[in-house]
């Protein structure tokens, strides 16, 4: 399957890299011992013993002598080869060398091997310089202990393979153990995953959303949680040099703050629904627009608390030195993201003032939309031509906003013109034509009564000022209901006998009467 495969090739990058680094360690170790000098890899009573185990298997006898202490003697280079070589015997039919159960400790007590034995002739000292090495002691009986064991079967030849070493200075079996850590981790995180995976389903379909969303964001944390465990427990059966098992330690550490910040990360979505759910259950846009910027700004505040966590764990030094810094870093940031500022605190002015809604239509400036989402940064707004425009709240919070969906009604203002000719009965009977279309008429407010009036003598027709206000402040059903008022007055005043004027004027020829011409208005 996808998953397995994508396992096994973690499981190989990891124990691949861990390779690199060890063996970079062991390069390291044994260019500083080929050059004589007090290096690290001496550093203790296991490092020493691992050195010279190591230097005399790969036949480097030089660098293994380096191990030794030869004061007060004077040995020849193949000299002191032949004491090494001896000395290797007899350690191999001594006892089985455990590394792991030789101190690390650059301050621990002498090693002597071997170790619970009541006859212990091989000790590993640190020295005045501060490196430890086998004692003079030791390396002026080598020849007497040759002697001693060297008809005795080797302890290494009938060692079980898995506790043999391997170029990497460490038992087959603590290999084995690494990789199978991270590979049981894995299937364990899967299995996990699909446990929670399968309850969240379940809570789901019984209705229980809260429940359902933190099972789904905990089964989403399984896999890494186990693999870090899974690593973390692997690194135990190494014995790693001092610079690898120093590297291990931190990268560990960094990745268990970046799994407690993801899990609170992914919990955040509990609160998300939470509050999704309560703004649902209010009739104000103003939770809506609320919601996903308050889950917004608890993530924010973990990502940057997961950066002080890191840098506290990498520089070794308090949060507080850390979250100073930050502030002399956030003053530079400050004064090169004004804008960025600006358009916050626009945001806080827009929230406080609620001069709209999600959803609400608005014109602002020549823009006139529908309100879709209001951020940090900006505001979007869906234009009557269906384009989306973006406005900085910055510049939002100082501009005049008229909220059209907050209007209690829709008013409409008509200038019906009628003829000149038109008798004055005619026109006190247009005024009651329409006084009776708009009597009562559908979304009146009783405070608002339709009002129609003889206003104005124009200059080509006789003015009637008609006004009326509709409620709700309903687009569709305001314009469905003013045509039929549209028609209805267009069709009494038919019947009536009333005409509508329109623009004309009258044209004088030299020698002739006055003619009359009707021009179309291109209002």
């Amino acid at each position: 399957m996808a998953w397995m495969r994508r396992a096994m090739w973690t499981v190989c990058i990891l124990c691949w890299s861990l390779f690199l680094l060890a063996h970079s360690a062991n390069a390291q170790n044994k260019a500083s011992q080929t050059d004589g000098g007090n290096s690290v890899h001496l550093r203790s009573a296991r490092a020493t013993m691992k050195t010279f185990l190591s230097r005399v298997n790969a036949d480097d006898y030089g660098a293994a002598s380096h191990c030794l202490d030869w004061s007060g003697t004077s040995h020849s280079a193949t000299e002191k080869a032949e004491k090494v070589r001896r000395l290797k015997a007899v350690i191999d039919r001594m006892a089985w060398v455990d590394i792991a159960e030789i101190s690390d400790w650059a301050d621990a007590e002498p090693f002597r091997f071997p170790p619970g034995a009541e006859d212990q002739p091989i000790e590993i000292r640190r020295g005045n310089d501060g490196v430890w090495r086998f004692t003079s002691a030791t390396v002026a009986q080598v020849d007497e202990l040759h002697d001693a064991w060297k008809d005795e079967p080797l302890i290494v030849s009938g060692t079980p393979w898995y506790r043999r070493l391997t170029p990497l200075g460490m038992e087959v079996w603590r290999i084995a153990a690494l990789f199978l850590s991270i590979l049981v981790a894995w299937l364990a995180g899967h299995v996990i995953t699909r446990i929670l995976a399968s309850s969240a389903g379940s809570m789901e379909r019984r209705d229980r959303r809260y429940t359902a969303v933190t099972l789904r964001g905990l089964s989403r944390l399984a896999v890494p949680t186990l693999l870090v465990l899974g690593l973390k427990t692997g690194l135990q059966f190494l014995i790693l040099p001092l610079v690898v098992e120093t590297v291990a330690d931190t990268v560990i550490s960094i990745l268990i703050a970046l799994l407690a910040a993801y899990a609170i990360w992914r919990l955040v979505d509990v609160v998300d629904t939470w509050l999704t759910d309560f703004a649902l259950r209010t009739t104000s846009q103003l939770d809506d627009m609320l919601a996903p910027i308050i889950c917004t700004s608890i993530r924010v505040t973990l990502a940057v608390l997961a950066l002080v966590q890191i840098a506290t764990i990498l520089s070794d030094k308090p949060p507080s030195s850390i979250i100073a810094g930050l502030g002399v870093g956030g003053l530079a940031i400050g004064l090169a993201a004004q804008d960025s500022i600006k358009n916050f605190f626009g945001s806080i002015m827009i929230f406080s003032d609620r001069p709209f809604e999600l959803g609400d239509r608005i014109q602002v400036d020549s823009y006139d939309g529908a309100v879709e989402s209001v951020g940090f940064r900006s505001t979007q707004v869906r234009t009557l031509d269906g384009h989306l425009v973006t406005i900085p709240n910055g510049e939002l919070a100082n501009k005049s906003i008229r909220n059209v969906a907050k209007r209690p009604n829709i008013r409409r203002i008509m200038n019906l013109g009628i003829t000149y000719d038109t008798p004055p009965e005619k026109v006190r009977e247009a005024i009651e034509i329409v006084q009776e279309v708009l009597k009562d008429h559908e979304g009146q407010d009783p405070e608002l009564p339709a009002r129609v009036y003889f206003n104005d003598f124009k200059d080509s027709s006789l003015n009637l000022f008609v006004i009326y206000w509709y409620h709700p402040a309903e687009w569709w059903p305001y314009n469905d209901f003013s045509q039929r008022v549209n028609m209805e007055i267009l069709q009494r005043f038919n019947v009536a006998g009333i005409e509508f004027a329109f623009p004309t004027q009258s044209i004088y020829l030299a020698g002739g009467e006055p003619q009359k011409e009707s021009v179309a208005s291109t209002n």
